[in-house]
């Protein structure tokens, strides 16, 4: 029984997930959810009290899973900085291929003012972790002589955080399927200057 119930609870968070890189967290209802995973919409209060609870529940998720994925990198000293950085590239592509989704924390970003404090705070954490470590990451393959640039590690940290995500908003709107590649293009030229 309690292996149904976590696997109930999995199909709503990912359920949700995909919703609301679809469409957004206000466009979406229990009722949505509910239809999608094969239940009644009270069942969902069951796991997850509010919309709040589960919205915050979904970024945590979203979250600890990008941590985990990039703490890895970080602690693998066999992983170079550049091949660190083509992983970080890695989700944003499969986003863009899939033409009609983007990061969970810009569709959140994108309606941030009508988010509940908490998930407004989730979302928050979600950014600063990513540009810590793409700071990170651009420090190390800088002092390994990877990658040579001329701005602050910080600034470029931020450029590639809001171009990635800019992009596959961007790409999503017009449909042109080469708007994130040539930004990526664009960004690791910025290495070689």
């Amino acid at each position: 029984m309690e292996n149904t119930a976590v696997n109930t609870k999995d199909k709503i968070l990912d359920i949700s997930q995909d919703l609301i890189q679809k469409r957004g967290f206000n466009a979406i209802s229990f009722q949505d959810i509910a239809d999608l995973v094969g239940i009644k919409k009270p069942s969902i209060t069951h796991h997850f009290a509010s919309k709040e609870v589960l919205g915050i529940a979904v970024v945590q998720r979203y979250r600890e899973t990008f941590a985990t994925a990039l703490n890895r990198l970080t602690n693998d000293e066999s992983v170079s900085a550049r091949d660190a950085l083509n992983f970080y590239f890695t989700p944003y592509q499969d986003l863009g291929e899939t033409g009609d989704k983007i990061c969970l924390c810009a569709s959140l970003a994108g309606e941030f003012m009508a988010l509940p404090i908490d998930m407004q705070k989730e979302v928050a954490l979600f950014f600063n972790d990513h540009l810590a470590w793409l700071e990170e990451i651009l420090v190390k393959g800088q002092k390994l002589g990877e990658f040579n640039f001329t701005e602050k590690p910080k600034d470029l940290a931020h450029l590639f955080v809001d171009a990635l995500q800019g992009a596959l908003i961007v790409q999503r709107a017009t449909q042109n399927f080469s708007q994130l590649d040539r930004i990526i293009r664009t960004l690791t030229v910025k290495l070689k200057s």
